[in-house]
């Protein structure tokens, strides 16, 4: 397999590495987590596999039709298993609470890297991690120079109000500065442009962030599954941070 000092199964093994795995920061606001789930579901329809990480007191668990009798706390003690504490939907979105287990490890002053970073060491090959908190809770995980919250943006007055009040929190409290946007009940892609365009433009202005287009989310069924799919992908290319491996203990 050499030649000329040149490795020739260099190129094969490079196209066989798993890509690592990849991190949606989702900072809770109170409203019910649908659009969430809706989008994990997105991702496993594109051939995806991802792990939702629900520290939002069950409202992703809830959205996703799931009653988890267990959390990630259980896990991380060495009381349960991966496969005892998370459960999959039917189509294969892997779901596990959080919030005990996320409370605890924040607590424990360890690099978040440990705790993200150990699921891509799992078996079952994740793609991505979905990471669903109180904004208040967001950055302990999603560090701000890094990391590009998706934030929902209801096509209404009063959503715009509430999503520039949610980023604002979260750039003057924390220090973000890039931001993704779904835009959720919008008729057409033309309106759903425009709603962004107006926060965009208040949050550039006021708060000297950057606010971009992920895509959005019809209010009628009709397109619906289309525009999930776009937003979806769009999703992996504007706010999908990479994870490495954690490191194993020695």
């Amino acid at each position: 397999m050499l030649e000329h000092g040149h490795d020739q199964a260099a190129g094969l093994r490079r196209l066989v590495q798993a890509a690592p795995l990849a991190l949606l920061a989702f900072p809770l606001d109170g409203s019910p987590g649908t659009w969430i789930a809706q989008l994990a579901h997105a991702l496993r329809a594109l051939g995806r596999k991802p792990v939702v990480l629900d520290a939002g007191r069950g409202a992703l668990a809830a959205a996703f039709g799931l009653n988890l009798r267990h959390d990630l706390l259980d896990l991380l003690r060495g009381e349960r298993d991966f496969d005892t504490v998370a459960r999959p939907t039917a189509d294969g979105v892997v779901v596990l609470r959080g919030d005990r287990g996320v409370d605890a490890f924040v607590a424990s002053g360890a690099p978040a890297q440990q705790l993200l970073g150990g699921f891509a060491r799992l078996s079952q090959g994740f793609d991505e991690l979905l990471l669903a908190m109180p904004a208040s809770e967001l950055a302990c995980l999603a560090a701000p120079g890094r990391s590009v919250p998706v934030v929902g943006l209801e096509a209404s007055t009063a959503g715009r109000v509430d999503s520039y009040a949610l980023v604002k929190h979260m750039a003057g409290g924390f220090g973000y500065r890039r931001f993704a946007c779904v835009v959720r009940g919008a008729p057409d892609a033309q309106a759903a442009q425009a709603e962004h365009a107006r926060l965009a433009a208040a949050a550039r202005r006021f708060l000297d962030v950057e606010i971009t287009l992920a895509g959005w989310l019809p209010g009628a069924q009709a397109g619906r599954e289309h525009a999930l799919a776009r937003t979806a992908q769009t999703l992996l290319t504007t706010a999908a941070t990479p994870l490495e491996p954690a490191a194993r203990a020695a």
